[in-house]
């Protein structure tokens, strides 16, 4: 954007000055413009560029030092969350675009005589964009002040998650709970199949299923995928197995390992549980003993409970997958509601063993999600983190006085998700 913004920037001014000089040199309106002759025009051009130059200096300064600040408290995953941000985006072209356009009129104006035609009007415009910046500052500090608040980065990371939810997951209506027909599935899969192995190591971004269906469907094989977008591949490692290893040749091999997009960082195009972890670190960082924030944490609490409700109202992508047929060719390690689960509250349960105000919320929180979990999946994962809690009590027990209420309240738990499991 800031590129695009500059081009605009440059073509904008190089198309006044053009206008002024061949439609508007004898209009006279153009009086209550510039007054100054060329000297002052070119001395005024290199002061707007050099202020220019300094003022973009000083915003991204100023940037690096409030990231850099709120990444130490929220996690070094706020820099990429904030440079993803429109807003910024927009505000840093528009400081870029300013540049361009004195630096253009400063070339223009050089080039024009001593006694030539001053472009009164292309002067005056590239003087108003820069006064205009000034208030751009002002906007932008707001923003970068705004943008490294706690309550607002998690806003937006939660939103990131249920943008994520919303995306990889299916609706209710559109969600099929019946057992897959694998009597088509190769009886000796284990003994014929061929095991693909990557030649280098990093994280799994991208996983094109339905182009490895493909080549599965155009050469009767069938597949098995033992890894999930997020998973870290390791140089070697034989995740892909590809039945039978007779009718798989070394193209069709090639094009299925092409399917599969290998980095150096994870990315939230895929991957579930990115957000989620995003969220949970913010969570972690609070709750350590340098920060000591229990109110950021309970706030992430909030936050992860509210993303669970809309995941438990969708269904997670299932593991086996069908042709165009029909067939099942194809199986898919997926992340389950149970695993996410876990990834949203097993790491901030345990770093709050020694503050029982947080485990009290989070059991509040948990009571709400066991009323709306549905599957199977659900409710196994919240068994398992309250099974969890009801072990962490027993350290919380020699901290406070009477934990009796929060006992209590994880026998609630279970009688609500066994009264789901009937």
């Amino acid at each position: 954007m800031p590129a695009f913004i500059s081009l605009l920037y440059l073509l904008a001014t190089i198309a006044i000055y053009t206008f002024e000089s061949n439609y508007l040199q004898n209009v006279d309106s153009l009086q209550l413009l510039f007054h100054g002759d060329i000297k002052d025009a070119q001395s005024l051009a290199g002061s707007l560029l050099s202020s220019m130059i300094t003022m973009a200096t000083l915003i991204i300064s100023v940037m690096m030092v409030v990231l850099s600040l709120a990444a130490t408290q929220l996690g070094p995953r706020l820099i990429r969350t904030f440079m993803s941000d429109r807003r910024t985006k927009t505000y840093i072209a528009l400081f870029f675009g300013a540049i361009i356009s004195c630096y253009i009129l400063t070339i223009i104006l050089y080039d024009v005589p001593e006694n030539g035609y001053t472009p009164k009007l292309t002067i005056t415009t590239v003087f108003l964009i820069c006064f205009s910046n000034l208030f751009v500052l002002l906007a932008f500090v707001h923003h970068v002040a705004q943008s490294s608040i706690a309550d607002n980065v998690i806003t937006r990371v939660a939103n990131d998650i249920t943008e994520s939810l919303n995306r990889l997951t299916l609706s209710e209506e559109n969600a099929d709970y019946s057992e897959p027909d694998l009597s088509d599935w190769p009886k000796d899969f284990e003994r014929k199949q061929s095991h693909l192995y990557f030649e280098r190591s990093g994280y799994v971004q991208n996983i094109n299923y339905d182009h490895i269906m493909t080549l599965c469907e155009s050469h009767g094989l069938f597949a098995e995928i033992h890894f999930k977008a997020g998973h870290f591949l390791v140089q070697g490692e034989d995740g892909v197995r590809i039945y039978p290893k007779n009718k798989l040749d070394e193209e069709t091999e090639y094009a299925i390992r092409r399917s599969f997009i290998i980095g150096n960082t994870r990315t939230p195009t895929q991957d579930i549980e990115y957000s989620v972890r995003h969220l949970v670190e913010i969570g972690l960082r609070a709750l350590s003993p340098g920060m000591d924030d229990n109110f950021t944490a309970i706030t992430v609490l909030d936050r992860l409970s509210a993303a669970l409700a809309v995941l438990f109202k969708k269904e997670t992508p299932k593991e086996w997958i069908q042709d165009s047929e029909g067939r099942y060719r194809m199986w898919t390690k997926q992340s389950s509601d149970a695993d996410i689960i876990f990834s949203a509250f097993d790491q901030l349960r345990h770093s709050a063993r020694e503050k029982p105000d947080i485990i009290m919320h989070l059991l509040k929180k948990m009571k709400i999600l066991c009323k709306l979990a549905r599957t199977k999946g659900q409710i196994a994962g919240l068994k398992r983190q309250i099974l969890e809690i009801e072990y962490d009590l027993k350290h919380i027990d020699k901290l406070v006085q009477n934990i009796d209420d929060m006992h209590a309240q994880c026998k609630e738990l279970r009688s609500i998700l066994k009264e789901k499991e009937l």
